[in-house]
């Protein structure tokens, strides 16, 4: 022990905490030099007059136990030198960590010799980098990108076990990024860029991205956006770079049916009277792409009130309403949603001099490939000359030749469609009617008067129909008329006596012509055109066995 104390002068200028301790139930201290208490936040002197005098003072209890235990089982093992780490007690209430090492002398058993140092600086950093750690680790679960590392000394690849997963590479890839394009895994057009963004990080770059299409395992291809971040050493050279990697093949795709969908409208130039794009989603137009609209129309920045000023100005009444409706902008986006992305219309539109033409108006809905906003593609072409050529061609097989009439194949369809989309609550009146004794009239007075006659009568037929009425030639000299919404059955029933008079005529030198005919009622007689046309039949064959030239209403067996 006086041994020790003849050092105590040195020990004292060590700029390390040194003691020695008594290897009993409480560790009791024999020595300690003055760095010793300071590190405690004692005095020798304070430390006397508080107590100080072993390990337990200073130690909380879990840590004193495990420093009493690890102190003899080293001394069990036969070391004569380890070290440990613990908390101790600061003479403020303060926890601090410190290490020790202890030095075992078998010469003495009974005792051991410690040399301490203050290591709260290098915990601190170690918790820090530890909750650093743990923060990354968790942020790489939630996000949806894939990391990745990329040594650039070995020119190897770290990647998580997904991306090894999805891509079928190894979880290290050797001189990446050579090997990965040398094995397929880059799509062709691709590949310069993808060698471009890991060479820039073996250059010292900072950060930078690319956008590569890449083949799954599965062999199916996805567009993918990486971005990189370098980290250097001391000495400002590259050591490594984290890389991450987002599946955008939902965006890409957009953006590339965007841009060509983009470029296809704008190449119509010149074929169009307009092409514009709005935003359907916030109910603007875009005037950063389209044609810039016209004067008129720049004041009105919202899509709804350009439609409706257009269809307000600018369409013919009777399209007018058509128009609205398909260009609504609630109906677009519950058609876009639908996946009903494309559509046209064609309608009368208004020259400046009133008169009418027509034009095409062609939408396509696409998905905005930077936001969950709708747009729409609108290109409106004249196609005035192509439309009457179509309508008159399509006259021509929808109606008869002779007359004008619409033809019974035509007839029997635009009857069988109203009578689908009406209700029962809807009343119809269907009128067979063919001309008394024409036979006779042709034979005796010749086919020119006989094909006057059937004229003559559509004529007739035509001036007293309403505009929503319809009237066909069935064939020879019978004819079929609908009258719609009627009203009630007695409403109609003078309509169909003046009709039958007017019908009524006389020829200077041929005699008097008529007409008879058959009287039905919808939904009372029937509910399909079938069941109304064997009906009306009925009704005009009575007509014809009883009296010419008049009109009976069909009454059901009983």
């Amino acid at each position: 022990m006086e041994a020790v104390l003849d050092y105590s002068k040195i020990l004292d200028t060590v700029p390390c905490g040194i003691c020695q301790v008594l290897l009993d139930t409480d560790l009791t201290m024999l020595y300690a030099n003055q760095f010793y208490y300071k590190i405690y936040g004692y005095t020798p002197q304070s430390a006397k007059e508080k107590g100080f005098l072993n390990a337990k003072f200073i130690l909380p209890e879990s840590d004193y136990l495990y420093i009493k235990r690890e102190v003899f089982q080293h001394i069990r093992n036969g070391d004569r030198e380890f070290q440990l780490e613990y908390r101790a007690e600061h003479s403020s209430g303060k926890l601090m960590w410190l290490l020790v090492r202890c030095f075992y002398d078998p010469e003495q058993p009974d005792r051991m010799t410690c040399a301490l140092v203050d290591i709260a600086d290098r915990k601190e950093m170690e918790e820090k980098l530890r909750i650093s750690s743990e923060e990354s680790r968790i942020a790489y679960q939630l996000t949806d990108k894939l990391m990745y590392i990329y040594d650039a000394e070995k020119k190897q690849l770290h990647q998580p076990k997904a991306a090894a997963d999805e891509f079928g590479l190894p979880p290290v890839v050797d001189d990446a990024p050579y090997s990965i394009v040398k094995s397929g895994a880059i799509d062709g057009p691709c590949k310069k860029e993808y060698i471009e963004f890991y060479e820039a990080i073996l250059r010292g770059e900072p950060n930078g991205h690319a956008a590569v299409k890449k083949r799954r395992k599965n062999g199916s291809f996805g567009w993918y956006e990486a971005k990189f971040s370098s980290i250097y050493d001391e000495n400002g050279n590259v050591k490594k770079a984290v890389i991450s990697c987002e599946d955008i093949t939902e965006q890409r795709e957009k953006e590339l049916s965007y841009q060509k969908w983009s470029q296809y409208f704008k190449s119509q130039e010149g074929k169009t009277i307009g092409f514009y794009e709005y935003n359907l989603t916030k109910d603007l137009f875009d005037e950063e792409a389209g044609d810039l609209p016209p004067d008129y129309l720049r004041p009105l920045k919202k899509y709804t009130q350009t439609v409706q000023y257009i269809a307000d100005h600018f369409v013919y009444e009777g399209d007018a309403e058509r128009f609205s409706d398909f260009f609504d902008r609630d109906s677009l986006l519950v058609r876009y949603y639908k996946g009903q992305t494309r559509g046209s219309m064609d309608y009368l539109r208004k020259r400046p001099d009133g008169s009418l033409f027509w034009v095409r108006a062609i939408i396509l809905l696409l998905a905005d490939p930077y936001s969950d906003n709708v747009r729409l593609f609108m290109m409106t072409l004249d196609i005035d000359k192509e439309k009457r050529e179509e309508l008159k061609l399509r006259s021509q097989t929808e109606h008869d030749g002779m007359t004008g009439l619409l033809n019974r194949e035509t007839f029997v369809a635009k009857v069988t469609r109203i009578l689908g989309e009406e209700c029962s609550a809807n009343k119809h009146a269907l009128i067979m009617l063919d001309i008394d004794r024409f036979k006779t009239h042709n034979d005796v007075h010749g086919h020119p008067f006989g094909d006057q006659v059937i004229r003559e009568t559509a004529h007739f037929i035509k001036g007293f129909l309403r505009e929503s009425d319809l009237c066909g030639r069935m064939g020879g000299d019978e004819f079929m008329v609908l009258l719609r919404n009627i009203g009630s059955e007695d409403d109609v029933i003078p309509r169909i006596n003046m009709l039958c008079h007017l019908l009524r005529r006389k020829y200077t030198d041929k005699g008097e012509v008529s007409c008879s005919m058959g009287v039905v009622f919808y939904p009372r007689d029937g509910k399909t055109f079938r069941e109304l046309y064997q009906n009306a039949d009925t009704a005009l064959y009575e007509v014809k066995n009883t009296e010419r030239g008049n009109y009976g209403i069909y009454k059901p067996e009983r």
